[in-house]
């Protein structure tokens, strides 16, 4: 390996504060990490539990926080807030969105190894949707905004009910048509990448309201302004670096525990969902205990 792959963990939590220093303990290592706090919850536990880290400069929270609401908009802003910031500080190699119940499954050296080799893909694991297979981008929603919200609910039951749609399952910029494309919340961007999409971000207003009015927009934003720009040769679609256990019938990410180890270990992604205090503690220690290993 060449050279040393700046990245900056751009975090985003609400809940376990263990946990969520369990992960920046594990990323300061090599990294630095930026995280937003869902200004709906108590900030003061989060600082207690990574008031250390925050003292060896390589943490920092979110100047900024919003309230981020399940299904809304207010999590891309948090997102690009975090980038924003990460970006005014320094330069990185690399930009990889993460939640506070994410974990690497791979060893600091394993992961920096990654980026090298690869420092000029962009990792984000989406393609083309439509309406047809996901119909809610047909109507608008604003979950942001509890009455405005409700509001467009009585609005899309009476457009479903007249058999009508409420807009296009693709979005115009500059007279072009953009078809939509999803479905990934997380990414690994190059700094090269992450500096096009914050100013894509902060320069069209009229393309991001398309997405104000959007069920999980965070699902479809980034990939849809990456696929539609030069950076689409660039990305690696196929290949998901971001491990999930789903449960069956549809009910979720399974929580992981020490039975998840063995897979964990074997598969190729760098880092997984979701973890709790609660639960995977000890699962934890033996990934770490593996990691020091290989050191």
């Amino acid at each position: 390996m060449d050279k040393k792959v700046k990245i900056a963990y751009l975090v985003i939590a609400y809940m376990d504060p263990e946990q969520l220093q369990r992960l920046c303990l594990r990323l300061t290592q090599d990294a630095d990490v930026y995280v937003h706090i869902n200004a709906s919850v108590d900030i003061g536990p989060f600082k207690n539990a990574l008031e250390e880290l925050q003292g060896k400069g390589r943490l920092e929270f979110s100047e900024e926080r919003y309230r981020v609401v399940w299904g809304g908009y207010s999590i891309l802003k948090a997102a690009f807030s975090m980038m924003d910031q990460a970006k005014q500080k320094k330069e990185y190699d690399r930009y990889v969105l993460l939640t506070g119940l994410d974990y690497p499954i791979k060893s600091d050296a394993q992961i920096q190894q990654f980026f090298c080799e690869h420092a000029q893909t962009e990792y984000i694991h989406a393609g083309v949707v439509t309406g047809e297979e996901h119909d809610h981008l047909y109507y608008y929603t604003a979950r942001d905004y509890k009455l405005r919200n409700k509001c467009l609910q009585v609005w899309e039951k009476l457009l479903r009910t007249a058999g009508k749609k409420g807009k296009p399952d693709y979005v115009i910029h500059e007279g072009k048509k953009y078809p939509i494309y999803g479905i990934s919340p997380k990414w690994a961007l190059s700094g090269e990448c992450a500096a096009y999409l914050l100013d894509f971000y902060k320069k069209n207003k009229k393309f991001n309201r398309y997405f104000e009015y959007m069920h999980a927009p965070d699902d479809f934003y980034v990939a849809t302004v990456l696929f539609n720009s030069e950076f689409r040769e660039r990305i690696e679609a196929e290949k998901d670096i971001f491990k999930i256990v789903w449960l069956p019938e549809d009910k979720g990410a399974k929580i992981l525990e020490e039975e998840e180890c063995e897979e964990l270990l074997d598969c190729e992604q760098l880092y997984a969902k979701k973890f709790q205090s609660e639960y995977s503690r000890g699962l934890q220690q033996i990934l770490e205990e593996r990691f020091d290993k290989e050191t």
